[in-house]
């Protein structure tokens, strides 16, 4: 499925460009008679062939040759790598036509099929009108090596067989054939002449000569038996060669039996057995190395262009995990695209697409592949709070400036966590009343925060320790929408205290401050003591006690309470005396 989004940026142009066709590079011998392909020579063993020397393979022999009838003589292909036989069988034939020659055409002497009643379709009639000599004549497509022509009769007016002339050239122009055989005398009725006709030639003709019926006669099959003709002085000299199959091996650029023509389109190398790589545009490669001077085409590299950049896959089933969700961010993962061409990593891609509920996919991340790992992340920014998403990976192949999308994971669903609250704003930090020595009651004010319209607020807790401590004191209000509360017993020490507001997603803000003064105020206490004692018969005794209380606010800054007891005992004794 295409997962490229309409809005998608340019530098994502892509093309689904199909594989270019090669043509295939020569071979040797075709590994079997089913196919020849762009082979040199044909497969003639009855269970396959090696591609390189032509013998047969799996205790297979040569294979009947046409015709192959049981009533004809039974030929079989013959010589090294059975390449000896009837090299005129299916070739391409022509002859003269008169009143019946256009019916019975000059490709049914060498279709394979000796019946020699002219009605079956299997015979040719060479024709001319009268007192012109009738004449027939293959072409063999290629020089061979010609030891004999065995002609079949037909069964009716067998007579007209009589007297010809056999000549070969490597021209269509008949005027230039050299006679290589002739024959003297009538052929019987269905029966075969054989003719010894040694030669190295491409044509082969037949011409009637003398009598009264010369202008026609029949021909059933033709059989020419010889074999490629092969000439071994072009071979590198470091070779062996014989005149059947030509060069063992030929330098690179040369294509074999005999070495002297170049490789064709699509070969290169030595024999010219290598297959071209996908050139750009299609053009040859050099001949020798098969390097392609045009480039490559699309998703092909290397200098032989024959690497080929792969399609990447991930498959539905691997839906991307994620993690660390905040209110604007995401983290995603996901594993390794399938389908990577080793070696070739640099030329592959991830991209992160995501959308909101009801919008469109956006490209949010190119992450570059790696073998090193087999599981990628990329951190996502940009995204709303409190909003639901979609998110899958793409994997891309790139070459020049083409990309093209693979196939991509499933699809995984989450949602963007709320926005923390607004900050508290402490207004105030101060003693309300003294509890005792060197502690007290503290009050602390602040600010309620907003909650900027996402989820509310569920807890307001009141953090507090000594700035030389590390371990945090809580104290939870009660209500979230109070502004206040009282801190009990505090010992006297420089606090820092914060506030904590957390809405229901526990997304938290935090105002803090360091108390500007030393909370609550330390006491010391100083005692004076004065005592006058005065004697009279009333005795009195008068205690004085000061008392100073020094309040230090900060060790820059502290004042004295000072408090007077004055204490007043009288003693008083009665004499009394009896008279």
């Amino acid at each position: 499925m295409d997962l490229l989004p309409p809005t998608a940026p340019a530098s994502f142009s892509r093309a689904r460009l199909a594989r270019p066709i090669v043509p295939e590079a020569r071979c040797r011998f075709a590994s079997s008679s089913a196919s020849q392909g762009s082979c040199i020579f044909p497969c003639r063993c009855t269970n396959g062939c090696h591609t390189t020397t032509g013998q047969c393979i799996n205790s297979g022999l040569c294979q009947p040759d046409k015709p192959d009838k049981p009533t004809d003589l039974g030929l079989k292909w013959t010589g090294i790598a059975c390449q000896e036989g009837n090299v005129a069988y299916n070739k391409s034939a022509s002859q003269s036509i008169g009143d019946w020659g256009g019916r019975f055409p000059a490709g049914r002497a060498v279709d394979g099929d000796t019946n020699p009643r002219m009605m079956a379709g299997h015979c040719a009639l060479p024709d001319t009108q009268w007192g012109k000599n009738a004449w027939w004549m293959v072409d063999l497509k290629d020089t061979y090596n010609i030891s004999r022509v065995i002609i079949y009769n037909r069964d009716l007016q067998a007579y007209r067989l009589d007297s010809f002339i056999l000549s070969v050239g490597n021209t269509p122009e008949r005027t230039t054939h050299k006679p290589c055989a002739s024959h003297n005398g009538r052929v019987p009725a269905g029966g075969t002449v054989e003719s010894q006709c040694p030669a190295i030639a491409r044509y082969v003709s037949f011409r009637r000569n003398g009598s009264s019926d010369s202008y026609t006669v029949g021909l059933c099959e033709v059989v020419i038996i010889g074999h490629r003709h092969i000439t071994c002085s072009t071979c590198p000299s470091t070779n062996t060669c014989n005149d059947v199959i030509g060069c063992d091996k030929c330098d690179s650029g040369k294509q074999q039996p005999d070495c002297t023509k170049d490789c064709e389109h699509g070969s290169y190398g030595k024999n010219c057995v290598e297959d071209c790589g996908h050139c750009k545009e299609r053009k040859p490669c050099d001949i020798k190395d098969g390097h392609c001077t045009t480039g490559c085409e699309t998703w092909y590299t290397s200098a032989i262009c024959k690497t080929y950049i792969s399609t990447p896959r991930l498959a539905s089933s691997d839906k991307p995990d994620v993690a660390r969700i905040s209110n604007s961010s995401v983290t995603v993962r996901w594993p390794s695209a399938r389908n990577i061409t080793s070696g070739l990593e640099t030329h592959y891609y991830y991209t992160v697409w995501i959308k909101a509920e009801g919008g469109s996919y956006k490209d949010m991340s190119k992450q570059p592949h790696t073998s090193s790992t087999d599981r990628f992340e990329s951190h996502i920014t940009g995204l709303q709070f409190n909003t639901l998403y979609s998110v899958k990976v793409e994997p891309y192949r790139q070459q020049n400036d083409i990309s093209e999308a693979g196939t991509s994971t499933g699809v995984t669903t989450f949602k963007t966590r709320c926005i923390a609250p607004d900050i508290p704003t402490i207004r105030n930090v101060k003693i309300s009343t003294q509890t005792g020595l060197n502690k007290g009651n503290v009050d602390v004010i602040w600010k309620t925060p907003n909650n900027s319209g996402c989820n509310h607020i569920v807890a307001v807790v009141i953090h507090y320790k000594p700035t030389t401590d590390i371990i945090w004191q809580h104290a939870t209000v009660s209500k979230v929408s109070d502004t206040e509360i009282t801190l009990h017993n505090v010992k006297y020490d420089e606090y820092d205290v914060k506030v904590v507001a957390t809405n229901n997603e526990n997304v938290t803000s935090t105002c803090r401050i360091v108390t500007a003064n030393f909370l609550p105020s330390k006491l010391t206490l100083h005692y004076i003591y004065i005592t006058f004692e005065a004697y009279t018969h009333t005795y009195i005794y008068i205690y004085i006690h000061i008392h100073t209380y020094t309040h230090i606010l900060t060790p820059q800054h502290t004042y004295t309470r000072i408090y007077i007891y004055i204490y007043i005992y009288i003693y008083i004794y009665i004499y009394v005396f009896l008279v």
